[in-house]
């Protein structure tokens, strides 16, 4: 394999699992026949040599279901994530480090709902087809290149192993389960579906502020939590002020690369119900990043609805429970949510709803 395609892999693999399952298929689908019934349960632990603490996490951080989502396996997630053999990167300190902890324990939850209804069903991988896809990913610059990169960054081979195994038995799961019946335009409708299934039966309780905060899923027909943010210009911007229009609210960052494929669409619809007409806005809301970051950015594309900046990313990820990049939220003129997208939305998807609407 050409040794600059792990790097490329692994970007596409985390974007993928935002639960950001794209169709179209970011992936050749798994070569499923390497499927057995019971090497491994698809819901696991890292390994506990995984390395030092990160700090100012506890050691559980949620419980899912039961199911405790620790420290260690948001370290892990960072870290495996983040791996380039052939060049590793520095570890993450200060606002950084609170971000990639942030976006691990999303990741880690929205996975491993997918993961315990897989163990439900029995759906698992064999050892030696997770070992090739371990290969796959982490091998092109050989055995002793990855045991030093691994080195580095304090972490072990049996960390690899986990990361690999969660996230092809997500991938494998979803397009051979969950969307197994789907036609092809359905199937990202028929995820969303499931996955709100999932979490509004789901028992979520977070102890990022000490003692256990159940975690109230924002849901279609729910009223759309409010926020005030700040835009571009430093203008507070507040959520309930477009009370009587649709407000299509999108969380993105600028490393999502789908992020950019969709937001020309979104501009679009903004120009065409949006700017004089007052029946539609789109507030684009920013994860943590700087402002430069953003209005780069945005400048960029020819954005001209407001950018919003979540700057301790609290309205992003407890607010609304967006777990990965992109994630949008259509609110109705009653300011309830009508309609919840993980991963993009096309330009037609969101024509289709607007329409629903009356626009």
């Amino acid at each position: 394999m050409n040794n600059r395609m792990a790097p490329i892999l692994i970007g596409i693999i985390g974007a993928f699992l935002g639960v950001s399952v794209v169709i179209g298929g970011l992936y050749v689908l798994l070569e499923y026949t390497n499927l057995v019934s019971d090497p491994a349960p698809a819901v696991s632990q890292p390994p506990a040599e995984s390395g030092p603490a990160s700090g100012g996490l506890p050691e559980v951080v949620v419980s899912l279901n039961g199911e405790a989502i620790t420290r260690q396996m948001v370290e892990a997630e960072i870290k495996i994530s983040r791996l380039n053999v052939n060049n590793p990167l520095s570890s993450l300190t200060g606002a950084d480090l609170e971000r990639a902890q942030a976006e691990a324990i999303n990741q880690l939850t929205t996975r491993h709902l997918i993961l315990q209804a897989a163990t439900r069903q029995g759906y698992v991988l064999a050892d030696d087809y997770v070992q090739q896809r371990v290969e796959l990913l982490f091998g092109a610059y050989g055995d002793e290149a990855l045991d030093q990169a691994l080195q580095q960054i304090r972490a072990s081979r049996a960390d690899v192993t986990w990361w690999v195994r969660e996230i092809f038995t997500v991938e494998g799961f979803t397009t051979e389960v969950i969307m197994a019946e789907a036609a092809p335009e359905a199937r990202q409708q028929v995820y969303n579906d499931w996955l709100n299934f999932q979490r509004s039966t789901a028992t979520i309780t977070s102890f990022l502020e000490g003692e256990g905060q159940q975690i109230v899923q924002t849901l279609v027909g729910d009223a759309a939590p409010d926020f005030t943010l700040p835009t571009l210009s430093g203008q507070p911007t507040s959520l309930s002020a477009y009370r009587g229009q649709v407000v299509l609210v999108n969380f993105w960052a600028t490393w999502c690369p789908s992020c950019i494929a969709e937001m020309p669409d979104y501009e679009r619809a903004y120009q065409q119900h949006g700017q004089g007409q007052g029946e539609f806005m789109v507030l684009g809301v920013n994860l943590q990043e700087s402002h430069e970051q953003a209005s780069q950015f945005a400048a960029g594309l020819g954005v001209t609805f407001p950018v919003l900046l979540d700057e301790d990313g609290n309205v992003t990820t407890r607010q609304y429970q967006a777990t990965g990049m992109p994630a949008s939220f259509i609110i109705d003129q009653q300011g309830q949510i009508f309609y919840r997208h993980l991963g993009p939305m096309s330009g037609e998807t969101l024509a289709a709803k607007l329409a629903e609407l009356g626009l």
